[in-house]
């Protein structure tokens, strides 16, 4: 994922799929939930999560609203609550905010549910009550907020109405500081790393001095990785006064892209223009 090789990432999270089915009584999630091995149910159902967050980093919003369901609340209720964090995530970003808020309703109530206190990913719970501490679907849960709140606002300015960023930005930026706070996992908790959100939708907006801090922050915490790369150089063309920093970066982000198989035109595929436009396009 961080070097934008979409088709490998989805071919492994859908074989971490694969290996976790629900089952039945003497086999798969549904077999170890039965008292055989409990534990394996909670460590290990998280990783059913995982080709939604692939989606959302690659911006495949038709898939994700396309993608099969998972229905069994006591079975899967980690991945019952990011299916709908990233259906409302794809349906904000193709400006769909009727039916994003739905999802985030249906995000919410997910998060109810008793079959999904402990688990876990890794050293992180997937969920615990805001006064515990971080974890995962809290971050997402940040996430979408600040999609919906932007996508509204975005759209009104669109139509010349009054807009105000300020209520999507700081629901971002609390995701960022929730992710940044959960316990040390390798790899991290949170797969796409919140500050791609907020310093695409903060440069999209003409705020670029907060833009390049925030990814000056992400690369100096994952080093020199190519989105992080991507959001400085935006910055700096748009600051249009250090060439030399901007030939530096460009080179270095040509060289951290070269493995990807979709290159990216801002560092979070919710920003609009986010695809590199090619000859073909």
């Amino acid at each position: 994922m961080f070097e934008g090789q979409y088709e490998t990432a989805l071919k492994y999270a859908r074989k971490a799929v694969d290996t976790l089915p629900a089952g039945d009584e003497n086999s798969g999630v549904q077999f170890m939930l039965a008292g055989i091995i409990p534990m394996g149910a909670i460590f290990l159902e998280s990783y059913v999560t995982m080709p939604w967050h692939v989606m959302i980093r690659f911006g495949k919003w038709d898939e994700i609203i396309a993608e099969p369901m998972y229905s069994d609340k006591d079975v899967f209720p980690a991945t019952i609550a990011t299916q709908h964090y990233a259906r409302g995530v794809a349906f904000a970003s193709k400006g769909m905010v009727a039916e994003a808020e739905a999802e985030q309703v249906l995000f919410e109530e997910a998060l109810t549910n008793p079959a999904l206190a402990g688990r876990v990913l890794h050293n992180n719970l997937m969920y615990q009550d805001p006064s515990e501490g971080p974890c995962i679907l809290l971050v997402n849960a940040a996430v979408l907020a600040g999609e919906i709140e932007y996508r509204k606002q975005f759209q009104a300015k669109a139509r010349g109405e009054a807009s105000d960023f300020t209520a999507a930005f700081d629901h971002l930026r609390r995701g960022v500081d929730l992710s940044l706070n959960l316990a040390y996992n390798e790899p991290w908790g949170q797969m796409q790393p919140v500050r791609h959100i907020l310093g695409a939708l903060l440069h999209e907006q003409g705020e670029f001095e907060e833009a390049e801090a925030v990814y000056r922050a992400d690369i100096k915490l994952w080093k020199d990785n190519m989105w992080g790369l991507l959001g400085l150089k935006l910055c700096l063309e748009a600051r249009g006064d250090a060439p030399e920093e901007l030939a530096e970066v460009t080179a270095l982000f040509n060289e951290r892209s070269s493995r990807a198989d979709i290159i990216p035109a801002k560092t979070c595929f919710c920003a609009q223009d986010s695809v590199e436009k090619s000859c073909c396009d």
